[in-house]
């Protein structure tokens, strides 16, 4: 079978390219009618418009680009990745706009997709779903002045587009429930140098300890690799160190239910030995033996609002910048009370 051009289509209508051209862009100047003409020589011949050649001629790509710093088979088993990216499409659908996905796994790589994103015409912004200390994917993008927004509070928060939750004040409310359960040596469970996420849950944390004049232990502080590490091997970690405790604050419910599993083999009964909680609220937390106590970040609405406001971003004449701080809440389950 032939493949149908452009031509073929304004001959059967009787009109000229141009005119095809811009009844698939919902010219005004092209009536209803010529515009439904089209359209049903276009049914019937099956045929549809190369998007790349219009976005080139139009220069509207109608496409954002979502980079994940992450590897792929990581990222989309972790709940919060497919569901910010639920939230991106939704608003971007409503948009008519399309998402180009890209998983980078070093920062060599994530640099040539920026730039083939921002420089090569491909996407009109980019949302980056993790926010890095030094990040250079932000310097990189606020050279280009190219648009952008990131989940996560940046470090610069004052000269970027960023939408996150309020996560030192959810590390100290979290923080606090166990403190208020009589715990006094709480573990934190996975904390990178490298993300703000988790930093900044962690400085909550720390806040919670100061306020009541408790002491610190560093060793109940165990790094990770961001969603790399299991909470089981963490929690091997921990152990290994030797020191007393009696709660366990994971930086993420996946983290969580290995510390639960662990636990679990050891005959350390939760929540009578030892309190588990967790941030994410991912749906398997309701259902864990017993049901793990979480933080409902609403991931879903993260998507959302990046992408508002990087529309915002791209149609805006003037330079600006612009956050969205979506409300979190403390999920208060088995895992962290005594009965």
């Amino acid at each position: 079978m032939m493949k149908v051009t452009l031509n073929d289509i304004a001959k059967l209508a009787k009109v000229s390219p141009s005119t095809v051209s811009r009844a698939i862009t919902n010219n005004p100047k092209i009536s209803s009618e010529t515009r439904e003409k089209v359209f049903k020589i276009m049914r019937e011949l099956n045929y549809h418009p190369n998007m790349i050649a219009r976005s080139l001629a139009n220069r509207s790509s109608r496409i954002i680009g979502v980079i994940i710093p992450s590897l792929a088979e990581k990222a989309f088993k972790h709940p919060f990745f497919p569901e910010v990216l639920s939230g991106i499409n939704s608003i971007a659908h409503k948009n008519k706009y399309n998402i180009l996905i890209a998983n980078v796994s070093s920062l060599d790589e994530e640099k040539q997709t920026l730039n083939q994103f921002a420089l090569g015409g491909i996407t009109e912004g980019i949302i980056l779903l993790a926010s890095r200390v030094n990040d250079p994917s932000v310097t990189e993008l606020l050279r280009l002045k190219f648009p952008f927004v990131v989940i996560g509070k940046p470090e610069n928060e004052d000269q970027v587009n960023w939408v996150d939750n309020n996560n030192f004040t959810i590390g100290y409310e979290l923080t606090e429930h166990l403190l208020e359960q009589g715990h006094s040596k709480i573990a934190f469970l996975g904390v990178s140098s490298n993300y703000m996420v988790t930093l900044e849950r962690l400085n909550g944390y720390k806040k919670a300890f100061c306020e009541r004049g408790l002491p610190l232990d560093e060793r109940l502080i165990v790094e990770s690799k961001f969603i790399e590490d299991n909470g089981y091997d963490l929690m091997t970690e921990l152990f290994a160190r030797g020191v007393t405790l009696s709660g366990i604050i994971a930086g993420d419910d996946l983290l969580a239910f290995g510390a639960l599993k662990f636990l679990n083999e050891r005959g350390i009964k939760v929540p009578e030995d030892m309190a588990v909680a967790g941030f994410n609220n991912v749906p398997l937390a309701n259902y864990s033996s017993p049901s793990l106590t979480s933080v409902e970040i609403h991931a879903f609405s993260l998507g959302a609002k990046a992408f508002e406001l990087l529309l915002n971003a791209i149609n805006s004449d003037c330079m600006g910048y612009n956050r969205t701080i979506v409300p979190a809440e403390l999920v208060i389950r088995d895992s962290t009370l005594i009965k």
